[in-house]
């Protein structure tokens, strides 16, 4: 309950607005506060651990044999520094509280962006949290989402306010493409105001025009710059490839669930699906024209969305301000045309206003009480044992450990491993000492590794052969891969199985 009496409305508004953004950033940080596990994190850290051991980013892949040696563009060398100091110094509890504190940032720019009264604005953040809550995890792409924030931030007020801080984007990306390759996310926004000056143009007076002319410059000015700030980086110009590394590899549809479109007989994923019909509606319902940069950017994020359900959380970065000040708009015509809807007819009752000490305590009550349950959930999702018992039914714990006390036949005669693409991360830091086939740097391994492991996985033609070419030894994957009968039959032999993982070695004395 958020006290505010009818008769000190006016001087308690700006209080209530306070209120009310606490509390809704409150509520994020509450759903941010997961349990930090992702199949990306574990070779996130141990890339970060090599980094703080050397001291020089990681451009050379030592963690798969299928990839050893080759040179690896490392666009998140800073993230995974940053992860690696976070999980030494606060362990599990540290990477849930960065994950937290990220999302509530993020969110809290959202919040600054958007239009209508507090309520209504909180009303769009809880939405736009449930859409870019699947992606939240701790891996470098938190970053691109917060970054992602400020750019639209910056960019929205220059164009609808006149606020020149555009200065402050060239730094922004050159910190960006050092902690996660997601920088094309700030390149697409700006590009989308650019085209949107364009459009507007076209329907401006000749004034105005001259207006939308000086923006164009400018932002064609900072396209340029940003893109060559980008290559700041121990990667230098190489980093100018990763985003057509990462789209050009074909097999990440069908491979790989995040890369997939989404399912929306999926409730988790419905909320994505709302949001976009009802920024569909506020363009349909506000009585103006949308400015281009809304609906451009609105049409390329959302394409996005449609196209992979990683991009939920861009596409909620960038639609939920423009939701709000079109709905907002929507609703306001709408009240100003039924001015009785909003109006109540019984007659009002004189209230006595409350003190001010009682409307404080009241209000940090509150607070402090979704506060308090926003840290216990934080401290109860990242305790060790509670990670583990998780870790253990997502990730074959069990099985490394059998591979730990059982090295001899992992090592002979080649001893390389097979192993399921979700684990790869995990076997690069729980036990480093054997090389994996594949993990998720999609970028690196391309579609001649991906589509490999796909084909001995699902037992397609010439899987024989694939595992023969690398010398492998040593099968670790699913249960229920088709994989696993065919490997029984090509005589294989299983030596290790629980309910997460099966483990299969080679029968050298049959031969390959």
């Amino acid at each position: 309950m958020i006290w505010k009496p009818n008769s000190t409305a006016q001087t308690d508004a700006p209080q209530t607005n306070r209120l009310v953004m606490v509390l809704v950033l409150l509520l994020v940080f509450l759903m941010a506060a997961r349990t930090p596990l992702d199949t990306d994190l574990w070779w996130h850290l141990r890339a970060g651990e090599t980094t703080l051991q050397s001291g020089y980013p990681m451009l050379m892949d030592t963690l798969s044999f299928t990839r050893y040696g080759d040179a690896w563009i490392n666009h998140s060398w800073l993230s995974q520094v940053a992860l690696a100091l976070i999980f030494r110094v606060g362990g599990y509890l540290g990477l849930s509280l960065t994950v937290a504190l990220t999302a509530a940032a993020s969110m809290a720019i959202l919040y600054r962006q958007m239009a209508g009264p507090a309520l209504f604005r909180a009303f769009i953040v809880l939405l736009a949290t449930v859409v870019a809550a699947v992606v939240w995890s701790p891996r470098p792409q938190i970053f691109s989402l917060l970054f992602l924030a400020v750019c639209s931030l910056l960019l929205d007020d220059y164009r609808r306010y006149g606020k020149n801080r555009l200065w402050l984007l060239p730094p922004i990306f050159v910190l960006w493409s050092n902690l996660h390759g997601g920088y094309p996310l700030g390149l697409m926004v700006m590009g989308a105001y650019f085209a949107g000056e364009i459009v507007d143009s076209l329907f401006a007076d000749a004034g105005q025009r001259q207006v939308h002319w000086r923006r164009l410059k400018t932002l064609l000015l900072l396209l340029v710059v940003c893109s060559l700030a980008v290559a700041i980086n121990p990667n230098g110009a190489a980093m100018w490839r990763i985003p057509f590394q990462t789209v050009g590899v074909g097999i990440l549809q069908s491979a790989i669930p995040e890369w997939a479109s989404p399912d929306f007989h999926d409730l988790v994923q419905q909320p994505f699906l709302w949001l976009l019909l009802l920024t569909v509606a506020g363009f349909a319902l506000s009585g103006r024209r949308a400015a281009g940069a809304d609906w451009i950017s609105v049409v390329i994020f959302a394409a996005s969305g449609l196209m992979a359900r990683r991009n939920f959380g861009p596409f909620a970065m960038v639609a939920a301000p423009i939701l709000s000040r079109h709905l907002w708009d929507a609703v306001d015509a709408f009240r100003q045309a039924h001015p009785g809807v909003f109006t109540s007819r019984t007659r009002s009752v004189p209230q006595r206003p409350a003190p001010a000490f009682l409307k404080k305590a009241i209000n940090l009550t509150l607070v402090g009480l979704i506060g308090f349950i926003a840290i216990v959930k934080l401290f109860v999702v990242s305790q060790p044992q509670f990670v583990r018992a998780y870790e253990a039914n997502v990730f074959p714990v069990q099985a490394v450990e059998w591979l730990k006390a059982h090295p001899e036949p992992a090592a002979a005669p080649a001893g390389n491993l097979f192993n399921a693409y979700a684990w790869g991360g995990y076997l690069t830091w729980a036990y480093p000492e054997l090389p994996v086939f594949v993990d998720g740097r999609t970028d690196l391994f391309g579609d001649e590794i991906i589509s490999q492991w796909l084909t001995v996985v699902e037992g397609g033609e010439g899987w024989r052969d694939i595992l023969n070419r690398w010398d492998i030894n040593v099968v670790m994957v699913e249960p229920d891969r088709p994989a696993t009968a065919l490997l029984v039959e090509n005589g294989w032999r299983q030596v290790y199985a629980d309910s997460t993982a099966v483990i299969f070695l080679r029968d050298v004395e049959n031969g390959r």
